[in-house]
C-alpha cells in the first residue's frame, strides 16, 4: 500500500476523528521536520531557536490547511511558513535582549551593578588579531543581523537564495513570485546590505 500523499495527509486535518487528524499531522511532521529545520537553523543559526519556529510552523500549517492551494506544492507553502516564523523570531528575541541588556547606570552616572554600586569598566580586550575562526564568526553574525534589518520581502529572498542555495526558480516557487521579481529584490538586497554592512565589515579588518 502506497503512502498518502502530502494533499491527501492535509485533506484529513479536517476529519471528525481525532485519531485521524493526529495520524496525518504525525506523517506530515515525520515527513518534512528534517528539512524544515535545517532551513530555520540555516536562518537563525540557533537550534532551540529554530525548533521553537518548526513547531510554531507545523502548528500554523495545521491550524491553517483549509488556506493550502492545491496547486502548488504543500514543500514550498511550509517553508515560506517556516521562513516567516524564522524571521518574526529573530526579530522578536533582538528586541527583547536589546531590551534586557540596556545600561543603567548609578546616581553617578556610572553603569550600575543592579544594586546600586558602580561596575567597575571592563578590563581593556587583549591586543591582537583574533583568531582567523572568530573573525570568520562575528562577520557570519554581523551579515546576519544585517539580513534581519532587510524588509521582510528581501530577507525572504536572501536567506532562500545563499543559506539555502535555491534558483530563482525555486524561491518564486515558494514565494509564489515570478522569477525575474525574485532576481530583482535580490538585487535590491544586495545594496542594502552592502550599504549595512560597508561601515561594520571595515572595522573588523
Amino acid at each position: 500500500m502506497s503512502e498518502p500523499s502530502d494533499l491527501e495527509l492535509i485533506g484529513r486535518f479536517d476529519d471528525r476523528d481525532p485519531k485521524v487528524r493526529e495520524r496525518a499531522f504525525t506523517v506530515i511532521f515525520e515527513r518534512h521536520q528534517r528539512r524544515a529545520a535545517d532551513l530555520a537553523y540555516r536562518v537563525l543559526g540557533d537550534r532551540a531557536l529554530a525548533a521553537d519556529a518548526v513547531q510554531e510552523a507545523f502548528l500554523t500549517v495545521y491550524r491553517k490547511a483549509s488556506r493550502f492551494q492545491a496547486r502548488a506544492r504543500f514543500t514550498s507553502w511550509l517553508y515560506r511558513v517556516v521562513l516567516n516564523q524564522c524571521i518574526d523570531l529573530q526579530r522578536r528575541e533582538r528586541r527583547h535582549r536589546a531590551l534586557s541588556l540596556g545600561p543603567r547606570t548609578d546616581r553617578d552616572g556610572r553603569p550600575d551593578d543592579g544594586e546600586g554600586r558602580g561596575v567597575p569598566e571592563p578590563a581593556a580586550p587583549p591586543s591582537g588579531r583574533p583568531a582567523a575562526k572568530t573573525l570568520e564568526a562575528e562577520r557570519a553574525e554581523f551579515v546576519r543581523a544585517a539580513i534581519e534589518r532587510l524588509s521582510p520581502k528581501l530577507a525572504q529572498v536572501t536567506f532562500l537564495r545563499y543559506p539555502q542555495g535555491l534558483s530563482y526558480e525555486e524561491i518564486g516557487d515558494i514565494l509564489q513570485l515570478p522569477p525575474g521579481t525574485v532576481k530583482s529584490r535580490l538585487n535590491r538586497a544586495h545594496a542594502a546590505l552592502r550599504e549595512i554592512l560597508s561601515d561594520t565589515i571595515d572595522d573588523t579588518e
